[in-house]
């Protein structure tokens, strides 16, 4: 499947999510309301977050280990699925454990803590599965998936909605739903042959290279969500409620760079270092931080229909939003960007500069929400996405000797190429 295509594809995936996400959001936020919508974006974040880095660098060893070590695919996707039935047995048995002596998630009762542990494998083995399809570039096989699954959740929403159940539970255990399906989906297209077995040489060598990839990935995923963590304890329920939906709308900017970024890394994993690697990242980044800018130019615009579209309790978002976009825009860089060290087997770099930006963000968040609450968790957030951008554009420039025109400077050829990407 050639790159173009793969791009293509997801943008094609991202632009349907966008407009058929952002209708449902709306119908959800009005719905809930600022409490009930902050009270399950804090369950599903914690057990996204679980889910997520449960499998301690595995699933970041994937594509790599697949298409750039000896082993034996078998192998290779036999001891990662082991591996996970048993960090999915640990965790949930850990989980309950705290949640029944009082130390986890107090204020939810059980039918969510269930839905919660299905919502984190469902999510360990999903992501796994994801990263397995992306180093074989069938990235639009795992789209077409994507999207079966957001059309029925889509479908599911409105039916609640127009039959006023639609509530923090319904929601909840609906989002569960979606993420259990997709997994039985991605399963069954997977075709690879389960075996009882555990490499040693295969765990060995993916946890050496797995770990630094999965802690940069927690750190940027921390980097992300840590000031919703910090509004949530530090100003309650309500005030999340809103701030999530200013993240949300902003956030809808990184699903441009996130469709580049899988077609991007499938592409260097299957390329040798070279020249012609050089070249594919230098014309992506070009052409792609000028459609995320004007993006970003018309998310400002549309932040003040806030409180026309989401009602008069979501107001506040508008200035959150806007205090947000900069930033946001900045952070689609390390998210361009990151393919090129991640394929030549160097995660170590995005591993300091996330745990860097995500210490930033959490000293500002620390110093600016008492003086100036949910706004000043959105500054502190912007901040940091600034200095991660611009680190990594620096990076590129004096460590692997790309020039600033190379990266940034369109020519006509990109507008001819971005014309024909845009028509397919």
């Amino acid at each position: 499947m050639s790159y173009t295509k793969n791009v293509s594809h997801n943008l094609l995936t991202q632009s349907l999510k966008l407009i058929l996400g952002t209708l449902t959001g709306i119908i959800v936020a009005r719905s809930l309301g600022p409490i009930g919508q902050g009270y399950t974006a804090y369950i599903i974040l914690i057990f996204s977050l679980i889910g997520s880095f449960g499998h301690f660098g595995i699933t970041n060893a994937v594509a790599y280990y697949q298409k750039k070590s000896g082993f034996e695919r078998s192998a290779i996707y036999n001891t990662n699925i082991n591996l996970l039935i048993l960090i999915s047995g640990v965790l949930s048995l850990i989980i309950y454990v705290l949640y029944a002596g009082g130390l986890l998630l107090q204020g939810y009762t059980w039918p969510y803590l269930a839905g919660g542990l299905i919502l984190m494998i469902s999510t360990l083995f999903t992501a796994h599965h994801q990263s397995w399809l992306m180093g074989d570039e069938k990235i639009i096989k795992g789209n077409r998936i994507a999207l079966t699954v957001f059309f029925l959740k889509t479908a599911c929403i409105l039916l609640l909605w127009i039959s006023g159940a639609l509530n923090p539970f319904s929601f909840f255990m609906l989002t569960v739903a979606a993420i259990l399906l997709w997994f039985i989906l991605i399963q069954s297209t997977l075709g690879e042959r389960y075996l009882p077995l555990l490499s040693l040489p295969v765990m060995k060598a993916e946890f050496s290279y797995g770990l630094i990839a999965w802690s940069s990935a927690l750190f940027a995923y921390m980097h992300y969500r840590v000031d919703q963590l910090m509004i949530k304890q530090m100003l309650g329920v309500a005030d999340l409620g809103v701030y999530s939906i200013a993240v949300g709308i902003a956030e809808l900017l990184f699903l441009f760079p996130v469709a580049i970024n899988t077609a991007l890394s499938g592409r260097l994993y299957n390329l040798e270092p070279g020249s012609e690697s050089r070249k594919l990242v230098s014309n992506t980044l070009r052409i792609s931080i000028l459609i995320c800018a004007i993006l970003c130019l018309i998310g400002f615009g549309g932040s003040f229909l806030i409180p026309l579209v989401y009602g008069s309790p979501y107001a506040e978002g508008t200035a959150l939003m806007q205090i947000l976009l900069p930033g946001v825009l900045f952070a689609c860089l390390p998210k361009l960007l990151s393919p090129w060290w991640f394929s030549s087997g160097r995660p170590k770099v995005h591993l300091w500069i996330t745990f860097l930006c995500l210490l930033m963000n959490l000293g500002l968040n620390i110093c600016f929400i008492p003086l100036w609450g949910s706004r000043g968790a959105a500054l502190a957030s912007s901040l940091s996405y600034i200095f991660y951008g611009l680190y990594y554009l620096l990076l590129m420039r004096f460590k692997e000797g790309f020039s600033f025109p190379d990266l940034l400077l369109l020519n006509r050829q990109d507008l001819h190429n971005m014309k024909g990407l845009l028509k397919r």
